[in-house]
């Protein structure tokens, strides 16, 4: 095993080792209580190396070796890229002061959301100190729901009435207090109500004494304090923002939420999209810091859905009994079949549902979609059908296995294209997530339908 040789006059020993070494190091000193050498070592990383070896740590011991990172804004680095099991172990376990010095280093917004990951009476203590330390802009995203456009956003926006020059707009911005990453100038009435928004290129290159009324685009992309987070991120996303300007029930400007605070909200949607489609569950913490009992509970209901579709699949071939023990042929090719148009409906499946999270494929696309995946599917179904027929026919010389197989094969991949695609909008118009669809409840419905449809063509074929 190699060893992460520390030298006190090289800054960056890590670009010398790889994740794995340094993580080894760490994992060796943690586990004989070697403190001082830890702190010594973690001195010299990089906050990114740490965090991707703290992630792979369950929640305990990431926690006792991230108390020992300093200074506290490297430490703030780290705490800030740490999964969110990770937070919520540090933040739980640790004194309320250590709670408090992790989130030093985040912005009000994602304070909150670290904050309502905790227990109500461990979240009451930390917000009761950080209001005696004058954390107030924090406290005051409390009062929005949760998963809310209100808990994300930053109430520190850079705005300006629309009766202002471009020329003082730019004072404006070089006169800021201090470092301010400004997107956008977002223009309000004296009311306070966001009526437009102008980038910094229009900026720069307005004439000095043209209003922002002039030049401003008053056709607003907004959210309001009440949408939700992930209809935030696919906004943002789909029209390519950097940041989106956030209003109340009366369309005065609150605040406003960068892409940089909704790269967390996408990152963990398609996580979740993912995991719903493999049947396992939701992107709750690395894998390898959950517990085995954890895991099952989280997989266990997709996979009593399968397993109760099985059985009845195995009922309907003991109905068919007679016809499987006339023509053995018959079980040589039913996992080919089958096989084949489930593989079919996962393709129309997971097209389907990631157009329906990105928002590229809506509700009226239903039908129009609909037909182009049968014409694929008939397509597909022909050329596959005919190639196990002919397969059939050259190793058994049997013409009603052919007509069998062949039949069965393109009626089963026509099916399966129709649930796999149906399934994701049913689940959609009842308010369920369209990711359900494309797991083992859309592959056990299609092998249950594929086999009475293989079994009745056998059926009709050899009984003529």
């Amino acid at each position: 095993m190699s060893m992460v040789v520390l030298d006190d006059e090289d800054n960056n020993p890590n670009t010398h080792s790889s994740v794995e070494e340094i993580s080894e190091a760490i994992e060796r000193l943690h586990r004989k209580g070697a403190s001082f050498h830890l702190a010594r070592l973690l001195l010299h990383l990089s906050p990114g190396d740490i965090v991707e070896v703290l992630n792979g740590f369950h929640e305990q011991d990431a926690s006792a070796v991230y108390a020992l990172i300093t200074p506290p804004d490297r430490a703030g680095l780290v705490f800030k890229e740490l999964s969110d099991g990770h937070k919520n172990y540090i933040l739980s376990k640790g004194t309320v002061e250590h709670a408090l010095g992790a989130l030093g280093a985040l912005s009000p917004e994602m304070r909150i959301s670290c904050i309502n990951a905790l227990n109500s009476l461990r979240a009451k203590r930390i917000l009761k100190k950080m209001s005696k330390e004058g954390h107030g802009g924090a406290i005051d995203l409390m009062k929005y729901p949760p998963e809310s456009a209100g808990r994300l956003m930053s109430p520190h926006v850079f705005h300006q009435l629309e009766s202002t020059t471009a020329a003082a707009t730019i004072q404006a911005l070089q006169e800021l207090s201090e470092h301010k990453m400004v997107f956008y100038v977002y223009v309000v009435d004296s009311q306070h109500r966001l009526s437009g928004t102008v980038s910094m290129r229009q900026l720069i290159l307005a004439e000095p004494e043209k209003t922002l009324r002039e030049i401003m685009n008053p056709k607003i992309i907004k959210a309001t304090t009440k949408t939700h987070q992930r209809e935030v991120a696919k906004q943002v996303t789909n029209y390519r923002l950097l940041a989106m300007p956030v209003v109340d029930d009366a369309g005065i400007l609150v605040g406003r939420i960068t892409i940089d605070s909704l790269i967390h909200v996408i990152n963990e949607d398609n996580n979740n999209t993912m995991l719903k489609m493999a049947g396992s569950g939701t992107n709750k913490g690395s894998v390898l810091t959950q517990s085995p009992f954890f895991i099952f509970g989280a997989r266990v209901p997709w996979l009593i859905t399968a397993f109760l579709g099985y059985l009845v699949i195995s009922v309907i071939l003991g109905e068919f009994e007679e016809t499987l023990s006339a023509v053995v042929q018959l079980a040589f090719f039913f996992p080919i079949v089958i096989g084949m148009s489930g593989n079919s409906g996962t393709q129309t499946g997971t097209i389907v549902v990631r157009g329906l999270a990105l928002g590229t494929i809506r509700n009226n696309h239903f039908f129009k979609l609909l037909f182009k995946e049968l014409g694929a599917n008939v397509v597909q179904g022909t050329v596959y059908g005919c190639l196990l027929a002919a397969a059939a026919y050259l190793i058994f010389q049997n013409f009603k296995l052919s007509m069998t197989v062949g039949p069965a094969m393109m009626c089963n991949m026509i099916a399966s294209s129709v649930i796999a695609m149906s399934l994701p909008f049913f689940f959609k118009k009842i308010g369920a997530d369209p990711a359900i669809a494309a797991g083992p409840l859309a592959l056990t419905i299609i092998d249950l339908v594929g086999s009475s449809n293989y079994l009745v063509i056998a059926s009709l074929v050899f009984a003529a």
